[in-house]
């Protein structure tokens, strides 16, 4: 099975970086803002589709909720447990919320109002950064190397608001 969709609708189910990465691997920078300025429909395999999330995503305006899930998610599978904590290394996590900027690649152009709602997520982003980047650490050493970790259930907590 094969299924249509353009580059826009990867963009606005906030499926981008991952379509880029798994998808778009071979394309040139150039050829990729090509094909989002085109925004003609691409053909997608159903394992691409599967790969890139496609599958369990709707379309939403709502991109502080569909950021949330994205943390969440994540949340889940890189939490460790240490000491009976379940902690998430501090600088995956904050690297992970940046890059959640990511899947509105500069190229794209939206209309008024979804740009609004862009900026508006942005900003809700950085918000959040800010506060993981500030919760308590947790230091741990393993083989003579020290990792920074936070509780999980406190970026939970921002997340979930």
């Amino acid at each position: 099975m094969d299924i249509l969709i353009t580059p826009e609708g990867i963009i606005r189910r906030c499926l981008w970086t991952k379509f880029k990465k798994f998808v778009l691997k071979e394309y040139s920078k150039a050829e990729i803002e090509t094909l989002i300025e085109e925004n003609k429909p691409l053909k997608l395999s159903e394992n691409d589709a599967y790969v890139i999330g496609l599958l369990k995503v709707i379309e939403t305006d709502n991109l502080q909720h569909r950021f949330n899930l994205f943390i969440e998610d994540f949340l889940k599978i890189k939490s460790t447990i240490n000491n009976d904590k379940v902690i998430i290394n501090k600088s995956s996590i904050l690297k992970e919320i940046i890059e959640f900027k990511d899947m509105f690649p500069e190229a794209y152009k939206p209309d008024i109002y979804y740009q609004k709602i862009i900026n508006e997520m942005k900003k809700y982003v950085v918000e959040v950064y800010d506060k993981v980047d500030t919760l308590e650490i947790i230091q741990v050493t393993y083989r003579e190397k020290v990792f920074t970790y936070v509780l999980s259930s406190e970026v939970q907590k921002l997340v979930k608001r």
